[in-house]
């Protein structure tokens, strides 16, 4: 069915579209989503999932109040003077009130994900808990047809063979081997995706951010709101002072569509954009992007020709993460986020080409050394038995696939540490001095040269279960092991400057009328330095929530 005129227009079907479109839908309106790419979902399904969101309902149910004031504090402290407490007020506003919306009215629901602290322990208002939302797990049959067409997940987030798993799962992949209790869960978690695979050509239940960006779908198909794939926006018009609609390719031929109410961007930022990764991301030509194909700042291109503006300079231009990258003999590039399964374990450290560490491997942002100190490429190295407990890289826990990674040539293997460092291109005294430097801190349990494990916030990414420090091991037996990485992101920051009802604004800051912008084409309000884990999810959701309401009041 072809639709000449609707009351919005969303472009872009990340978790800001498709919040966006089912809040909308869900006041009212007539939607039409289009998505440039064949599969709905965008960032967001290949996220972690977890929303940041201080003072939710669903926290205090579970016993944890905030005190008012602190989470603005605290943000305030964390980001700066560049912070706009305009946006922050309306984010503190109505992340919780979306959080309700979505709970009653869709089948986006969440839960308190517990022991999950702030990012930032120095800062005023820091919580140690109730602020991580995660999406249930979702039973992908719920998406019927549509359920060829949401994007997969990262690999990362698959046990071997392409089962998905959740953050509960993962102490037991971890143990499967030393456990009867987690070798049953996983079992019977496997035999789950056995019986799925007969029928469908992926495994059925999702878990992360695949199970939030099915919902978010599920949601807007059952709002009413119409979806298209494979339809890019060429153009927005612009008419009478203002945004009347899009030209839209749909069927390799261009659609005019018009909208009563106006255009809402939501298309992903720029980080497959070879140029604006070359303008705004340091080391481009080393920097591996995990966000979808269509992310190539089609909406930020657009609106910048009808006057908007950039919001300043951002403290950082993407979120980051450290990415290994292995070009599989049938020509697929696989890359693998070294976000919290490997290189923050006790056992694991990451050295440059001078064999040297360049940074705490435990903290959540290791880039941001990576591109100080230039170490880049750098390597992660580990010992046989931390690579046999926790993985490395696309290395499961258990060992899971080294031999073939090895032979790929992914992992680099050697009996000592002067020969790993002869074939990572370092220097083997360096190498071997750095190794003993740190095997000494890791017994007295201080890391003295970058303070790893210091603060409670890196205890997430070690093992509770190893000590003095949960961060800190000795790397002592061979054979040794390596795996290049390289910095990368999962997440553009800069984007359109907008109001607090999400309308982008002119070079005069005043709104372009019929245009909003959300998601990864709005400017993060954290410029760059999170809060904390799910933070960038929760901007999308909340100003999607913000705009689709602003639309429904006629503002």
């Amino acid at each position: 069915m072809e639709i000449n005129e609707t009351d919005v227009i969303v472009v872009g079907s990340g978790g800001a579209g498709l919040t966006a479109a089912t809040v909308a839908a869900r006041l009212g309106l007539q939607v039409l989503l289009v998505e440039k790419t064949g599969f709905f979902g965008g960032t967001t399904a290949l996220s972690g999932g977890g929303i940041w969101v201080p003072g939710s309902a669903l926290a205090a149910q579970a016993g944890i109040h905030e005190e008012t004031g602190m989470a603005s504090r605290y943000v305030h402290e964390v980001v700066g003077e560049t912070l706009r407490s305009d946006l922050l007020d309306a984010f503190l506003d109505e992340a919780p009130r979306m959080v309700d919306f979505l709970q009653q009215y869709t089948a986006a629901q969440f839960l308190v994900q517990r022991g999950f602290a702030d990012w930032h322990p120095a800062a005023t208002g820091f919580s140690r808990d109730g602020r991580l939302l995660c999406p249930l797990e979702y039973d992908g049959r719920e998406l019927g047809e549509h359920f060829s067409s949401l994007r997969w997940p990262l690999s990362e987030f698959n046990a071997p063979g392409g089962l998905m798993i959740g953050l509960g799962d993962m102490g037991h992949a971890a143990n499967m081997t030393r456990s009867f209790a987690s070798f049953k869960h996983m079992a019977k978690l496997a035999l789950g995706y056995g019986v799925a695979r007969l029928r469908y050509p992926r495994g059925t239940r999702l878990t992360m951010g695949n199970a939030l960006a099915a919902r978010l779908l599920r949601s807007a198909i059952d709002a009413g709101a119409t979806l298209w794939r494979n339809t890019p926006m060429q153009r927005l018009l612009f008419e009478r002072g203002r945004v009347s609609g899009v030209v839209v390719e749909r069927d390799g031929q261009p659609l005019t569509v018009k909208a009563r109410r106006g255009v809402v961007l939501a298309s992903g930022g720029f980080s497959a954009n070879a140029q604006m990764r070359r303008q705004y991301i340091p080391f481009a030509d080393q920097h591996v992007s995990l966000v979808p194909e269509g992310n190539t700042g089609d909406g930020l291109n657009r609106a910048l020709e009808l006057g908007a503006q950039f919001d300043g300079v951002n403290l950082s231009n993407a979120g980051w993460v450290v990415v290994s990258v292995l070009r599989e003999a049938n020509g697929v590039l696989r890359k693998f986020p070294h976000l919290f399964l490997d290189r923050g374990k006790p056992g694991c450290i990451a050295v440059n080409a001078r064999g040297q560490r360049f940074g705490n491997e435990s903290t959540t942002n290791l880039v941001e050394p990576m591109h100080r100190s230039g170490s880049v490429p750098a390597h992660l190295i580990c010992d046989d038995a931390f690579i046999h407990r926790y993985g490395l890289g696309l290395v499961r826990p258990g060992g899971w696939g080294l031999r073939r990674l090895v032979a790929a040539g992914y992992v680099i293997k050697a009996d000592t540490l002067a020969a790993l460092a002869e074939r990572i291109g370092a220097p083997p005294a360096a190498l071997t001095a750095t190794v003993q430097r740190f095997n000494a801190q890791a017994i007295s349990g201080v890391d003295d040269d970058f303070g790893r494990g210091k603060e409670k916030a890196d205890h997430f990414m070690g093992d509770p279960t190893h000590q003095p420090n949960p961060c800190l091991g000795e790397i002592q037996r061979g054979p040794f092991y390596a795996v290049q990485i390289f910095p990368g992101d999962s997440t553009t920051t800069v984007g359109l400057r907008v109001d607090a009802s999400a309308r982008v604004l002119d070079e005069q800051d005043a709104p372009i009328p019929g245009l909003h912008a959300i998601g990864l084409d709005m400017n993060s309000l954290w410029r760059g330095r999170a809060p904390g884990n799910g933070a960038n999810n929760t901007l999308g959701l909340t100003f999607g929530y913000i705009a689709a309401r602003a639309l429904a009041n006629n503002s």
